[in-house]
């Protein structure tokens, strides 16, 4: 007679924690002591490992094979203007207001952080945004900034300072004749006063030569334009003059250009037909002011006011 197998008891987990712990005698369950253990050694491996990580990386941070000095500084794809010898005093200044301490290391977790903080400091000027700061194994701290640039001289009294395409104020200032020579156009007789270095120059008047230094920038006659003359902006000296004026490399030569090229109203031409008329005049005759004291390109698009010419002595 064949035998019986047999099967042995299988005891269903069917452990219910909630229920579990509102039981009284929960204390004296034959589980508590294996879940208390398990709790105990998941506790213990957590703790001991966090301590052994804490351990290793104390250990890497005093070895100076990978804990090095921050060794130099590279600044990464600099725009042309900083890439000049002349300009190297600019990369110095800036370098000089970097957080950098004597005992900086390349592991320091705040460091590159800290740096990028240190740059975006508005009054640097020079620095428009903080793209990257990288601080690499060999002990090289390569920075890539988006970095202003200038467009314009503006003279307020007896200085001149740096603007850029914005109206932000750049570091330093400068004398009236050193400008002169400068491929910079000169924007004069702004009402207010310069900011603080890194922030905006307020003033419609400004923003209007800013915006005409832009139309002017790579026409044929721009050597032709000396500066950019803001000062009856808006007819706030006298309502029959011109508002804004060119003064050409030509002594006392004047172009009544009109109104700001950001506030037309259809009682001028436009500015594109006022610099397509001064092409005109610069390749028909050579000289956009005609030789002249003055021309006056605000009403007729295909024509000219000019002075007479004086009478011989």
């Amino acid at each position: 007679m064949a035998k019986k197998s047999k099967k042995k008891a299988v005891i269903p987990f069917d452990f219910n924690l909630p229920q579990w712990l509102c039981d009284p005698h929960w204390l004296r369950h034959p589980r508590t002591a294996r879940v208390v253990a398990y709790c105990g050694f998941f506790a213990l491996g957590v703790f001991g490992a966090s301590h052994v990580l804490a351990k290793l990386e104390e250990h890497v941070h005093g070895l100076d094979k990978y804990d090095k000095f921050v060794l130099a500084i590279e600044w990464q794809e600099l725009p042309e203007l900083l890439r000049r010898p002349d300009n190297r005093h600019i990369l110095e200044s800036m370098q000089m207001r970097i957080d950098l301490r004597n005992d900086d290391r390349i592991l320091d977790p705040d460091l590159a952080r800290r740096v990028g903080l240190s740059l975006s400091d508005p009054s640097i000027g020079w620095v428009k945004s903080v793209d990257r700061v990288t601080v690499r194994p060999d002990g090289i701290l390569a920075i890539k900034c988006t970095f202003r640039e200038p467009v314009a001289y503006v003279q307020h009294e007896e200085a001149c300072y740096l603007v850029d395409h914005d109206g932000v104020l750049l570091p330093g200032w400068y004398r009236v004749e050193d400008c002169a020579t400068s491929k910079l156009l000169l924007i004069t007789g702004v009402k207010q006063g310069p900011p603080g270095v890194g922030y905006p120059w307020i003033g419609n008047d400004l923003q209007s030569g800013l915006k005409l230094a832009s139309l002017i920038s790579g026409r044929s006659f721009r050597n032709q334009v000396d500066r950019i003359i803001v000062t009856n902006y808006e007819g706030r000296v006298d309502r029959k003059r011109p508002y804004i004026e060119l003064a050409t490399d030509r002594a006392g030569s004047r172009i009544w250009w009109g109104q700001s090229p950001i506030s037309e109203d259809g009682t001028e031409t436009t500015a594109d037909q006022k610099l397509a008329l001064l092409d005109w005049m610069f390749h028909q005759h050579g000289r956009i002011d005609l030789n002249r004291a003055y021309v006056d390109i605000r009403t007729h698009p295909d024509s000219v006011s000019i002075a007479k010419k004086p009478k011989p002595s």
